[in-house]
């Protein structure tokens, strides 16, 4: 312990001074640490720093990315399929009408049956190589002109999966859901429960358009349809349609691929992520609406959010805000470029549950916010003792300066204080004796003469009270009573020719102000009287 009290002193007296300038540089380096921890705080409130955020932007852009391509793909290859079942069924009703008019076929159940005939095994072929749900033709021609509604009721083939799979097309179940029951005896076909001989044409999308509007160019004709519900069933579908022209461009009726609920859910499953699910939708998004109800939704799992929903679309820097009638999303959009039959704009849209991202960004920004409070703490108290080492040691001065006039041997550790108290005490270390006026010259020099008939006892008692000691206390400190020493404040009082303490004392603070209070105690003191 003496060792390290040793080094401290020898350090404490090898310092070299610090300028205030530094001192100062320093205090305000941490005032302005203080502030910056203070905006780095409210920043972390306001939410303007988000990791979290961050984070969630870069994976959505990663499975918006994948999404877009695999919608696009799987879009193109439905198209690419239509066109080409536009082309075969053409080339079938071409050899089965030849020159003639589909009218022709109008009344006649056995020619419209051949023609059926002729067009299942183009849709077979179609259905099972094609990644989609079903397939149809529709001719435009009935069996009965004469039945109510006959204008609607067209003849045509219409077949489907009984029980789709995506891993496997080939060798799964075919029903027949319209057209004559010969196909499906003919061919092992089981009836749909929901089976009927020809088309309600106006329960089919596209079916007005197509037949009436297309220029016979197929590629240019062909159109994606909004989600419908499949007529007699419970089913949605989205079908993309194109014309069945004839050699001579007139269209005889429209043929088209049909895309339902469960292949585009099987599709596009949802995917696991930090944030919960990320799952797909295609819907037509017009004026901040993305109406899920005229498109196609992907895996749900057990989210709240309906296949029948409006989507409420608030666009974002770094993602879009989703909001449905039953909680919130967050996700982004991107149109798909797609041909529809009403003209909407089609998006592949990605989304995740907002519930989930806010409960790991509040954590995120609770962990910040911890933080930044820790930092503004130690911010705060570097501050407060940078302050107190500034402040502390030119008060020390003024106190030592108030107490006795100088500051001794002690230093402020500032340069500039330190060479002005230098100066101060040189120039009253010059202050002779004989310049101090003559009345208190005189008064100081006869308070010396009497102080000197004082006794030794007198004398350390007279000093106890420079020290600013009660009579009590220098009892105390000479192992006196408080009689005895009274008795000698007594005898000192009129040694002195004082008439009370406070007197004796201002005696002592106006030696003190001119410097001579050692001098009072030293050899110019030493008492005359030859008492002990």
């Amino acid at each position: 312990m003496n060792r390290i009290r040793q080094m401290t002193e020898l350090m404490h007296a090898t310092r070299k001074e610090v300028s205030m300038r530094r001192k100062l540089v320093a205090y305000w380096a941490s005032m302005i640490f203080v502030l910056l921890a203070a905006m780095l705080v409210l920043a972390s409130l306001f939410g303007v720093f988000s990791i979290r955020e961050s984070n969630l932007r870069h994976a959505l852009d990663a499975h918006h990315t994948s999404t877009v391509a695999s919608v696009k793909k799987q879009t193109s290859v439905l198209a690419a399929h239509a066109i080409a079942l536009s082309q075969e069924s053409s080339n079938a009703l071409d050899h089965q009408l030849l020159t003639h008019p589909t009218s022709k076929l109008n009344d006649d159940p056995e020619g419209i049956a051949c023609a059926e005939r002729a067009l299942f095994s183009v849709l077979r072929t179609a259905l099972e190589t094609s990644p989609c749900s079903g397939a149809f033709v529709i001719i435009d021609a009935t069996v009965n002109t004469q039945i109510d509604n006959a204008e609607n009721s067209r003849a045509g083939v219409y077949i489907r999966f009984a029980n789709l799979s995506v891993s496997e097309v080939v060798g799964q179940d075919i029903v027949l859901f319209r057209g004559t029951p010969q196909i499906a005896r003919e061919n092992s076909l089981e009836l749909h429960n929901r089976w009927r001989l020809e088309f309600d044409s106006s329960l089919m999308p596209g079916y007005e358009t197509m037949l009436r509007g297309s220029t016979g160019r197929v590629s240019e004709s062909c159109r994606w349809t909004s989600r419908s519900q499949l007529p007699g069933t419970w089913e949605g579908v989205v079908m993309v349609v194109a014309p069945v022209c004839s050699s001579n461009g007139t269209v005889r009726g429209v043929c088209g691929l049909e895309l339902n609920d469960l292949l585009f859910s099987l599709s596009h499953p949802a995917q696991d992520s930090e944030y919960s699910s990320v799952m797909t939708a295609v819907a037509p998004v017009s004026n901040g609406v993305a109406d899920l109800s005229k498109g196609m939704t992907g895996e749900l799992k057990s989210t709240y959010l309906s296949d029948a929903e409006k989507l409420y679309v608030r666009e974002g820097s770094g993602f879009n805000v989703y909001e449905a009638s039953n909680g919130t999303f967050v996700g982004l959009h991107t149109p798909l470029g797609l041909q529809t039959t009403d003209g909407e704009d089609v998006c592949a849209i990605t989304l995740v549950p907002q519930e989930y991202y806010s409960a790991m960004a509040f954590a995120d920004r609770m962990k910040i916010i911890v933080a930044s409070s820790l930092l503004f703490v130690v911010a705060l108290m570097l501050s407060r003792y940078l302050s107190r080492r500034f402040v502390r040691p030119i008060s020390d001065a003024v106190d030592a300066l108030k107490a006795d006039g100088s500051i001794g041997d002690g230093l402020t550790g500032f340069s500039e204080i330190d060479a002005l108290v230098s100066v101060l005490d040189s120039k009253a270390a010059s202050i002779k004796p004989s310049l101090l006026p003559p009345d208190v010259a005189s008064l100081l020099d006869e308070f010396s003469a009497r102080f000197a008939t004082l006794t030794a006892t007198e004398r350390k008692i007279v000093k106890l009270y420079a020290d600013n000691l009660e009579t009590s206390e220098v009892a105390e400190r000479l192992f006196i009573s408080i009689h005895t020493a009274r008795k000698h404040n007594a005898n000192i009082y009129r040694k002195l020719n004082v008439g009370s303490r406070e007197e004796l004392v201002l005696y002592l603070e106006l030696f003190r102000r001119c410097k001579k209070l050692d001098a009072l105690f030293g050899e110019g003191g030493v008492s005359q009287n030859p008492e002990a």
